[in-house]
C-alpha cells in the first residue's frame, strides 16, 4: 500500500538544482507577474492557436469593465483575452472546461493581467519611457511562427499568421511594446529577492519527514445491496436524473475537402524558378573546403621561422613548438571564411593554398607570428544545377503549393464573406460534398452502430460544434500547409432524452450503486469515528459485523509525494491522508474510482534528516528566492495600479464571467 522511501533525495532535484515546493504552497507564482506575457497576442501566435475575428488593444465595443490610467477596457476584449487564454489552454488539457477554467482561477487571471499591462503602459507613458521599433522589429523577427521555409523571418508568413489569428500588425506591436517594458522596468526590481538559507531549511525537513500508518478498507462488493428495486423506485429515479440518460447534442455535419490536388498545377516550379534559386543560394551549392589545422603563435618572427623549420624537416609542429617553450593548438573543421575572421585573411590565404602535410607561415597577425600545419583536408565538392534540381523542385515545389493553398482557401473565403453558400461554393470550384449522419462530438454516430468516422472528420468536430445552425461556412485546416474543409452546419439534433425501457437496466445499475455508497460511507463513518475514540482500526473493522479486509501498511514521505505530483502520477489519497492528521487519528477518504471507502490512521512520525539530502536545503531556498521575487513584483504592479489610479467595475466583469461561462 505505502509508497516506500527512494535512497536519494537529491534525485528529485530539477536541473538547476531546485525543487517545485507544491506541497506547501500550490500558488507560489503571480498570474500577473509571471502571466502577463501569456495574454499578449505574441503567445497565440507562438503557439499556433486560431482565433478568427479576434481583436485586440484597448477599447472594443461593449461596457467598460476597468479603467487604467484613463484607458478604458471593454466587455469585448476582456471576452476575447479569456476565450484566447482558455483555447491556449485546452492545448495543454485537452478535457479542460470553462467551468473548470473559472475554478482554477483562470478568468480572474486574465482580468488580473489585462489590467495590469494596461496600467503598466500607462504608467511607463507617465514616465517618459519610450519602446523603440527597433527593440521591437528585433522581438517580432525573433518569433517562431514568423520564420519561412528558410528558417528565417518572413513577412508573408508573419502577416498570414496574423491574418489568420485575426491580429492587426498595430495590435501586435502594442502588445509587444507592453512586454518589453515589463522586462524593462518590472523583471530589475525583484531581481536580487533572495530567501536565507534558515528559512529553507525548515520546508526541506518536513519534505524528507516520513509518516507510517494503517488504512482499513471497505469495498462496494462486501456491502452491496443488491434488492431489486420497484418499478416505482425505477421511474422515480430516472426522472430524478434525467440528464444521466440525455443523450447529448448531436450534428449533422457537411464539409468538401480541398488540398494538394487542387493547387498542383501553381505548385509546379518553372526551369527559370529552380535557375534563379540556383543562382541566389549559390554559396549553399558552392565547394566547401574544411581542414584541420595544427597552429602555434609565437611573439616573434625568429621563434616562428625556427618552428616552421623544424617542422618542414620532417617533425610534427607540436613537437617544434614544445621544444621553443611553446603549445600547437588543433583546430577542427575549420573553412576558410571562419578561419579568417579568426586570424586574417592574409594568413587564410595561405593556409587555405597549403596542400595536406604542408606549412603555412609565418606570417604576421594580430596576436604574433602564426605558423600552421594542415593536419587533415576534407570538404564537400560543388553541386551542380543538374545535381541539386530534384532538391530545389521538391522545396520549391513545397512552397509554391502552400502559398498556392493560402490563395485557394483565402478566395473560399472571400466567397463565403461575399455571401456565397456552402453549395454554391463547393460547386464553383468543383469540391466533393461529404454529409455524415448524426454525429456526437466525440465522432460516434448516432442510431447507425455500422457508421465509421473517416479520418478527417476529427479535425473538423470541434469547430463542427461550435458553428451555430445560422453561422456562414468555415475552412477549417485537416493537415495544415497539406489539406483543409469547407464546413457547414447541415441540421442539429438537440439533446434528447432516451427512452426508459432503453435505460433501464442502467437506471437499475445506478439505484444500486447508490445505496451501496451510502451504505459504505456510513460504515466508513462508523469506523473514523470508533478508531478516533480509541478503538484500533482492526477492532473498528470487525465491530461491523462484515467480512472486510485485514488492515494494509501505509508508509510514505512527504516528498515522494511531491515528486509523484511534479511527474503526472496520481497519489493515493490513502497515503495523502496521512500527512493531514495527527497521530493516533483516522480520517475516511473515498476510493478515487467511486467503488471502495478507505480509512486512514497515523501511528508515527519520523522527521527528516537534511544530512542524507545535502543539495535539497539549497534548492528550496533557491525555489523561495523565486516565490520572493513573484510576490515583489506583484506589489510592485499594485503600486504602479494605485499610481495611475486604476478603477474596477465588477457588475461589468461579473456579466463577461457569465457570458463567458455560457450563461451561468
Amino acid at each position: 500500500m505505502g509508497i516506500e522511501p527512494y535512497g536519494n533525495p537529491n534525485a528529485y532535484l530539477t536541473s538547476d538544482g531546485t525543487l517545485m515546493i507544491s506541497f506547501f504552497r500550490r500558488a507560489l507564482s503571480s498570474w500577473v507577474v509571471l502571466g502577463l506575457l501569456g495574454l499578449i497576442l505574441v503567445a497565440f501566435i507562438v503557439t499556433g492557436v486560431n482565433t478568427p475575428g479576434m481583436g485586440t488593444g484597448g477599447g472594443g465595443s461593449g461596457a467598460t469593465v476597468a479603467e487604467a490610467g484613463g484607458t478604458k477596457i471593454s466587455s469585448s476584449e476582456l471576452l476575447r483575452r479569456a476565450q484566447n487564454e482558455f483555447t491556449n489552454a485546452r492545448r495543454q488539457q485537452p478535457g479542460l472546461d470553462q467551468k473548470a477554467f473559472i475554478a482554477g482561477g483562470g478568468f480572474e487571471g486574465v482580468t488580473d493581467t489585462l489590467i495590469s499591462a494596461r496600467a503598466l503602459e500607462s504608467w511607463g507613458k507617465k514616465q517618459g519611457m519610450v519602446i523603440s521599433k527597433r527593440l521591437i522589429d528585433a522581438d517580432i523577427a525573433a518569433i517562431a511562427g514568423f520564420r519561412g521555409v528558410t528558417g528565417q523571418f518572413d513577412e508573408t508568413t508573419m502577416r498570414n499568421a496574423l491574418a489568420q489569428a485575426g491580429i492587426s500588425e498595430k495590435e501586435l506591436r502594442t502588445g509587444i511594446a507592453i512586454d518589453l517594458l515589463r522586462r524593462q522596468v518590472a523583471t530589475p526590481a525583484v531581481a536580487d529577492a533572495r530567501a536565507s538559507a534558515l528559512i529553507a531549511r525548515p520546508y526541506a525537513t518536513i519534505l524528507l519527514e516520513q509518516r507510517t500508518g494503517l488504512v482499513g478498507i471497505i469495498p462496494f462488493a462486501a456491502v452491496q445491496d443488491g434488492r431489486p428495486p420497484s418499478d416505482a423506485e425505477i421511474a422515480a429515479a430516472y426522472n430524478g436524473n434525467i440528464a444521466a440518460y440525455t443523450r447529448p447534442e448531436a450534428r449533422v455535419l457537411r464539409y468538401a475537402l480541398f488540398g494538394a490536388a487542387q493547387v498542383a498545377a501553381e505548385a509546379a516550379p518553372t526551369e527559370a524558378d529552380i535557375a534563379t534559386y540556383y543562382r541566389e543560394n549559390a554559396a549553399t551549392y558552392a565547394a566547401k573546403d574544411s581542414r584541420t589545422l595544427s597552429q602555434v603563435i609565437t611573439p616573434n618572427e625568429a621563434t616562428a621561422r625556427s618552428i616552421a623549420a623544424a617542422a618542414k624537416a620532417g617533425g610534427s609542429l607540436a613537437a617544434a613548438a614544445a621544444k621553443a617553450g611553446l603549445e600547437a593548438a588543433t583546430l577542427s573543421n575549420q573553412n576558410r571564411a571562419d578561419y579568417a575572421g579568426a586570424s586574417s585573411e592574409a594568413i587564410a590565404a595561405q593556409v587555405f593554398a597549403a596542400p595536406q602535410g604542408g606549412i603555412a607561415g609565418p606570417v604576421k597577425g594580430a596576436f604574433g607570428w602564426y605558423v600552421v600545419r594542415v593536419e587533415a583536408i576534407s570538404g564537400v565538392p560543388a553541386r551542380s544545377l543538374d545535381q541539386v534540381r530534384p532538391e530545389i523542385t521538391a522545396l520549391l515545389t513545397q512552397q509554391k503549393a502552400q502559398e498556392a493553398l493560402s490563395d485557394y482557401s483565402g478566395r473560399i473565403e472571400d466567397a463565403i464573406a461575399d455571401g456565397s453558400s456552402f453549395a454554391e461554393v463547393a460547386a464553383k470550384n468543383k469540391l466533393t460534398i461529404v454529409e455524415t449522419p448524426p454525429v456526437l462530438s466525440t465522432g460516434q454516430a448516432v442510431d447507425h452502430a455500422e457508421w465509421k468516422a473517416p479520418p478527417e472528420l476529427a479535425p473538423l468536430l470541434k469547430a463542427g460544434f461550435d458553428l451555430s445552425a445560422d453561422d456562414r461556412p468555415v475552412v477549417e485546416a485537416v493537415a495544415k500547409d497539406q489539406q483543409y474543409a469547407l464546413l457547414t452546419v447541415a441540421k442539429i439534433v438537440p439533446p434528447t432524452p432516451l427512452p426508459l425501457a432503453q435505460v433501464r437496466e442502467a437506471v437499475i445499475r445506478d439505484i444500486v450503486l447508490k445505496r451501496t455508497a451510502a451504505r459504505a460511507k456510513a460504515l466508513g463513518q462508523q469506523v473514523t469515528a470508533a478508531v478516533n475514540r480509541g478503538a484500533t482500526l482492526a477492532k473498528a473493522l470487525a465491530d461491523t459485523g462484515l467480512k472486510l479486509p485485514p488492515p494494509q501498511p501505509a508508509r510514505a514521505r512527504a516528498i515522494d509525494l511531491t515528486q509523484a505530483q511534479q511527474n503526472g502520477q496520481q497519489v493515493p489519497q490513502p497515503l495523502q491522508a496521512l500527512f493531514e492528521l495527527r497521530k493516533g487519528k483516522a480520517k475516511m477518504v473515498p476510493g478515487p474510482q467511486g467503488d471502495v471507502i478507505f480509512i486512514s490512521v497515523l501511528d508515527t512520525i519520523t522527521p527528516g534528516d537534511l544530512s542524507k539530502a545535502p543539495g535539497l536545503a539549497e534548492g528550496i531556498r533557491r525555489e523561495l528566492s523565486q516565490a520572493y521575487s513573484a510576490e515583489l513584483g506583484e506589489q510592485f504592479l499594485h503600486a504602479v495600479q494605485q499610481d495611475v489610479s486604476v478603477k474596477r467595475y465588477p457588475d461589468a466583469i461579473a456579466a463577461v464571467r457569465r457570458q463567458f461561462a455560457g450563461g451561468q
